[in-house]
């Protein structure tokens, strides 16, 4: 039963570390360019206008769209929105639902990138981490002194 608990709990911390360990692989940049290549993952933050124009769409006090980019113009961005995150902070996930902005309800535009020191600051937290489970457990051997000659008897003649 103890086992079991300990398995449960074990998969359990796996299963929330592993995502936010790879989410802090990224990190948000200025979008560089007018014209965002489709499906890259951006987040629209939104003006005063852009709050009042896109809340039919999207909901009244919406600070924040995230979304992976369908297409854009040059007087709008199409999203499969992924969250939303409203002015007083709190998020709210959306599942892939299609929404367009004008680009002039944009105020800042950002870009996800993968965060080459996150990353490896990250697999060497990982590396040791092994490096040091696997030691104090002696997963690769070198378990203690090597006694040659063991004390008490067992050699030499009997008589």
């Amino acid at each position: 039963m103890r086992n079991l608990m300990h398995r449960s709990l074990r998969r359990s911390v796996g299963a929330g570390v592993v995502p936010v360990a790879l989410a802090a692989c990224y990190n948000y940049a200025p979008l560089q360019t007018l014209e965002p290549v489709p499906q890259s993952r951006v987040s629209l933050v939104l003006s005063d206008q852009g709050r009042v124009g896109a809340g039919p769409a999207i909901g009244s006090g919406v600070a924040r769209v995230e979304g992976a980019l369908i297409g854009s113009t040059d007087s709008d961005y199409t999203l499969r929105v992924l969250g939303v995150t409203d002015i007083r902070g709190a998020q709210t996930r959306w599942s892939g639902e299609t929404v367009r902005l004008q680009r002039t309800w944009v105020g800042n535009a950002y870009e996800r990138r993968l965060s080459k020191p996150r990353t490896y600051l990250l697999v060497g937290a990982i590396t040791a981490g092994f490096v040091t489970f696997a030691v104090t457990r002696q997963l690769f051997g070198g378990g203690g002194a090597l006694i040659q000659n063991p004390p008490g008897g067992g050699g030499g003649g009997q008589q």
